[in-house]
């Protein structure tokens, strides 16, 4: 059980009452705090703002679209207690949710991300982990940064695991992880990271966050 607990929320220029109800809890829970952006970043600026500003020594990272149950980190939680230092759930339903576009967007993904070193794929789902693992030096300048971090985990020595989790249809929002321009950003991205890792260059770097 944890003795320390935060809930850090990032409210990316949402045009509903995101922001408003999420600054209602922070103000009447110490434990609850919000950053609060005007205009829209994207989802990758978003996780390294939530990486950086993050306290605690653990991280759950939950999307707030309900395509993942809370409870989903009892067993995130218990392969950590277990020894894990980096808990991936992995989505084996994904056939059931996404399009045929979006399952070879995933697949490929994840065979990229695995080809790099990585054990576990699915870096687009729910994760925990340390924060150092999290908060970490990356070459990748979009969404692929969050398989680099995996694979940059387990090349260091971290104990990667996968756990099985339940996955469902989106309940809130717009899907954005497979727009052409995304996929293509994480292929350039992909060919950064395998230099990075081979040759040394570019060098990564510490993400700066934007609030």
């Amino acid at each position: 059980m944890a003795s320390e607990l935060e809930v850090l929320v990032c409210n990316d220029g949402s045009a509903d009452e995101t922001g408003a109800i999420a600054a209602s809890a922070a103000a009447h829970d110490p434990r609850v705090r919000l950053l609060d952006r005007q205009a829209n970043r994207g989802i990758e600026a978003s996780l390294r703002a939530l990486y950086a500003n993050a306290r605690c020594e653990w991280v759950f990272l939950m999307s707030a679209d309900r395509q993942w149950p809370m409870d989903s980190l009892v067993d995130l939680a218990a392969a950590a207690e277990h020894g894990a230092d980096f808990v991936i759930g992995v989505r084996s339903n994904k056939r059931e949710v996404y399009t045929p576009y979006r399952q070879l967007v995933s697949w490929g993904y994840e065979r990229i991300v695995r080809a790099l070193g990585a054990p576990g794929g699915d870096p687009g789902s729910i994760k925990l982990a340390r924060r150092e693992l999290l908060h970490a030096s990356v070459a990748s300048r979009g969404v692929f940064a969050e398989g680099e971090r995996i694979v940059r985990a387990a090349r260091s020595g971290a104990r990667v695991v996968e756990v099985p989790v339940e996955f469902q249809r989106r309940g809130a929002g717009k899907a954005t992880g497979a727009r052409r321009d995304v996929v293509t950003r994480a292929l350039v991205d992909a060919v950064r990271v395998t230099a990075s890792l081979t040759l040394g260059w570019p060098r990564p770097k510490l993400p700066t966050p934007d609030v």
